[in-house]
């Protein structure tokens, strides 16, 4: 028996206070001029899919989208104040329901999949069934990417035909990892990392000063969740470890000094822990490529260490790691391939 994980990664509120307004959503800019104008057209596609980087605000957008289709009183977005708006705020709203990886009671720990029997239970089922007080029923489903094979070819017929008050958000920071079938039946909408200088403001919001606002904003590297929830004091520890392998990786002599590393990085949510370290080589190739970042800097140094070659394994073996993941590999094999192999 598995219960369901309530707290969202990406959502810097816990589930029973969402913000279901624009206000104090970072950056998107784009992203929200599209979707306002498809909401007030009523031209929103019954299946939306929302990727890009972890931690950027995907699951926030999604929230106050589905918050949007229920409010009394859009405009287009939500107004934040009708009785709709306060049931979703507090987690309570009963037609947005949210997919997500289920904690396994005997364990404890955080499944790896969302299996089939979620998508049966807790979408299929109730698809016959019109919403119970709201305009539509919306489901949310973060993260997609962690839908086995068999998941998603159930859902195909729901996404592709649904009824005309369901609406579908599946929210991938690794939308690479889903079936061409999934894809093609959704309208992707593509997130970017948020510019320093929205994430200076938010860390400032946070009530985060000098060297650890700065720190904050460091680590968090293009995320303000990690800001917002506090997770950029783990981001912070896992990207210098992380660094250091990029760095030192291919330095045998090295070795026994980043053993212990590694196996405390085993030991972190592994999703966490491959989207750092995808944004650590992605970092590392730019500064390669614009010859920036700091002569002395770590991302500087890491990137001239590994060379533009290398750089680019590491970044291939990243875009595997998750199908890895799924078929159990050891994490500590998992960072020994990613960066000590050349």
């Amino acid at each position: 028996m598995a219960k369901k994980k309530v707290i969202d990664e990406e959502a810097a509120q816990p589930a029973a206070d969402r913000p279901v307004a624009l206000d104090g959503l970072c950056g998107h800019a784009r992203q929200v001029e599209l979707l306002g104008r498809l909401l007030e057209k009523g031209m929103l596609s019954p299946s939306l899919l929302f990727s890009g980087p972890a931690s950027v605000g995907k699951a926030s957008l999604a929230f106050r989208l589905a918050a949007a289709l229920q409010c009394a009183s859009p405009s287009p977005w939500a107004c934040g104040k009708c009785p709709a708006c306060a049931k979703a705020r507090k987690g309570i709203h009963p037609d947005i329901r949210i997919i997500t990886l289920e904690v396994n009671e005997e364990t404890g720990k955080e499944r790896k999949e969302i299996v089939v029997r979620q998508a049966r239970e807790e979408i299929i089922s109730h698809l016959d069934l019109p919403p119970y007080e709201g305009r539509h029923l919306v489901f949310i489903i973060d993260p997609a990417s962690a839908m086995n094979a068999e998941t998603q070819n159930a859902l195909l017929k729901s996404l592709e035909e649904p009824p005309r008050y369901a609406k579908f958000i599946l929210v991938a920071s690794n939308a690479a990892n889903l079936l061409p079938t999934v894809r093609s039946r959704c309208q992707e909408v593509t997130f970017g990392l948020v510019p320093r200088k929205a994430l200076e403001e938010i860390a400032a919001s946070a009530g985060l000063r000098d060297d650890d606002a700065a720190r904050a904003v460091s680590s968090s590297a293009g995320a303000p969740g990690l800001i917002l929830s506090g997770g950029w004091k783990d981001a912070a520890k896992r990207r210098e470890r992380l660094m250091a392998l990029l760095e030192f990786g291919l330095q045998a002599e090295r070795f026994p000094e980043l053993s212990p590393m590694m196996e405390e990085m085993a030991k972190e949510p592994p999703r966490a822990m491959l989207a750092e370290a995808l944004r650590v080589t992605s970092e590392a190739r730019r500064a390669l490529y614009a010859k920036s970042g700091g002569q002395d800097s770590a991302v500087a140094r890491a990137a001239r260490a590994r060379g533009e070659e290398s750089l680019g394994r590491v970044a291939g073996r990243l875009a595997d790691a998750p199908a890895h993941l799924e078929r159990n590999v050891n994490p500590r094999l998992l960072l020994e391939r990613l960066f000590i192999v050349p």
